[in-house]
């Protein structure tokens, strides 16, 4: 197990070339404890009895690396003394780090009287990751590092159609941005895409997709003309997954996604919740007025409907930038609609909260243009839709803005390499 910042246990996928499932959403909590006493890094496990030298080995050169990964930038000694592991043994296991391109040693530190110290620390750069999301009227893509951060970035314009030209179009434009990268193939682990749209626990199809009308697309459709290993998964899902990587003080939460289609996500005990069917915290179809506007989905009233970018634009006559201006110079038509989706927001919110008392992380294309007294009026319209006096609860805004999504996914395939190791 590894000792990174923490993702749910959620789905499984599968690469389709070698048949070997990849745990996507990291571990959790309890088992991060169980594998090993993250205060200490103890040279123990807690869990089992007795281990091979293989597994003993193995175990130790992760823990090596994970340290090396956390500290950024440490020492041979440090890593010795803080794992409890022998000079000679910590020597090995950076000779192996090393010789994988996984660790570099550059510098030194200053002497404190006796041999200077190598400076030691990890090649953030070793192996990249891919994200891409998929909207109906452009495709976003990033490559990040093995720290998260992003190294290059792109977007196109390209209206979804569920057809062969389409996919070999992303296909094409993937595949020239990889390039692009002038990086070894064999170094960048893939191409994760997330989907306005629900995906099955092996990955593999898409199950619920009213948005790009793509219900029963298969993975293999997009892995035909993308080079690298292809992986899908729910947007809302990898936007969540990117809040947890950037707060690691995150435990319960609830992630809203303020974009052209509403979306959510619950985070609980760190992880993403799925439920039965992996359609856990999908609140956008919860109905606020059984007879409110018609939803993609066939029903009315859904917060879709009064709480999403699409909704709001809909509703102003305008494009949401123009609108945006109006509300902050004072317009009293715009302010009016602004404050009734407010409100609506508020209520779904407060909805959320009778079954889940959490902060909430307010994330997608709408924060761009919402201030502090933005968050402050919600916040007002919560507590005053509260059935109970004075309630308790923060709003954070997303690091990660209106690329949650794309970064999320890059990020699903650097945390299944990080827990590899």
């Amino acid at each position: 197990m590894c000792i990174f910042p923490v993702f749910s246990v959620a789905s499984t996928w599968y690469n389709k070339q070698n048949n070997n499932a990849i745990h996507l959403f990291g571990v959790s909590k309890e088992a991060r404890t169980d594998m090993r006493r993250e205060t200490g890094h103890e040279n123990i496990l807690t869990t089992h009895d007795k281990l091979t030298p293989i597994e003993l080995k193995k175990i130790n050169l992760r823990k090596v690396y994970n340290y090396i990964y956390d500290a950024r930038l440490t020492s041979k000694l440090a890593i010795s003394r803080a794992l409890d592991l022998s000079l000679p043994t910590v020597t090995q296991h950076l000779g192996d780090l090393v010789d994988s391109g996984l660790v570099e040693k550059r510098g030194e530190y200053e002497s404190t009287g006796g041999r200077k110290a190598q400076m030691i620390h990890c090649n953030a750069t070793a192996h990249l990751a891919i994200g891409i999301e998929l909207l109906k009227e452009q495709v976003q893509i990033v490559a990040l590092d093995l720290y998260g951060s992003v190294l290059k970035e792109d977007s196109l314009p390209l209206q979804y159609v569920n057809e062969e030209t389409y996919y070999q179009q992303l296909g094409t434009w993937t595949n020239s941005f990889v390039d692009e990268l002038n990086y070894p193939k064999d170094n960048i682990l893939g191409v994760c895409i997330s989907i306005q749209g629900l995906v099955s626990s092996d990955g593999e199809t898409i199950t619920f997709s009213e948005i790009l009308h793509c219900t029963g697309t298969r993975r293999e459709n997009f892995q035909r003309y993308i080079e690298l290993p292809c992986y899908l998964i729910h947007d809302t899902e990898a936007a969540a997954l990117a809040e947890i990587w950037s707060n690691s003080d995150i435990d319960n939460a609830f992630y809203l996604a303020l974009n052209r289609n509403f979306g959510g996500a619950m985070i609980l005990n760190s992880h993403v919740l799925h439920g039965r069917e992996l359609s856990g915290g999908i609140i956008e179809h919860m109905c606020l007025s059984p007879d409110g506007p018609v939803c993609y989905c066939g029903k009315q009233g859904c917060i879709e409907t009064y709480c999403s970018a699409d909704s709001l634009k809909k509703s102003a006559h305008m494009e949401l930038p123009e609108f945006f201006c109006r509300v902050h110079s004072g317009d009293p038509r715009c302010n009016k609609i602004w404050r009734n989706f407010l409100r609506h927001l508020a209520i779904a919110i407060d909805n959320i909260r009778m079954i889940a008392d959490f902060d909430f992380i307010l994330g997608g294309f709408l924060i761009q243009f919402m201030s502090q007294s933005d968050i402050d009026l919600l916040t007002k319209y919560v507590k005053e839709q509260c059935a109970f006096e004075s309630p308790s609860f923060m709003f954070r805004i997303s690091q990660n803005g209106s690329k949650s999504a794309e970064i999320g996914a890059a990020l699903v395939l650097v945390k299944q390499f990080l827990e590899s190791i």
